[in-house]
């Protein structure tokens, strides 16, 4: 249901801002959500990652977060982005986004245990956080 929540709010988000907004059915691989621009006729996709408490602080390092992700990927493209979302305890609060364009993302993976996790360190937040003007620009 976390990532339900998750996909949910990025539709939301997308719909509030004019743009056709259809979440795929359970089950879909790499692909959560198809947006469009009634105006351009431009369409994008979007992976939603959702975590709870995706908040790290950790005073070595730094504040980031983290999100697990598949270990193969599909391919980068231009019209295919993540949407990394971070969920608190308090359902009252607005939830964290990170809009990140398929190609970037192998900039911010890391193994960890078998696993691999997106992970956005602090100083890298502005490049990503609440960034909804990136998908903007890609459905203009």
């Amino acid at each position: 249901l976390t990532g339900a929540a998750g996909a949910y709010y990025i539709a939301f988000r997308l719909s509030v801002e004019g743009n056709a907004v259809g979440l795929t059915t359970y089950g879909t691989r790499s692909i959560d959500l198809i947006v469009a621009n009634p105006d351009t006729e431009k369409s994008i996709a979007i992976q939603a990652k959702t975590m709870k408490n995706a908040l790290v602080h950790n005073r070595k390092e730094g504040d980031y977060y983290k999100w697990r992700v598949a270990k193969k990927l599909p391919p980068a493209h231009e019209a295919f982005f993540y949407t990394f979302v971070g969920l608190t305890d308090q359902t009252t609060d607005t939830p964290e986004v990170f809009v990140v364009p398929s190609q970037k993302l192998t900039s911010l993976l890391n193994d960890h245990s078998g696993d691999v996790w997106c992970v956005i360190y602090e100083k890298d937040w502005p490049k990503y956080q609440n960034r909804w003007d990136i998908i903007k620009a890609a459905l203009a």
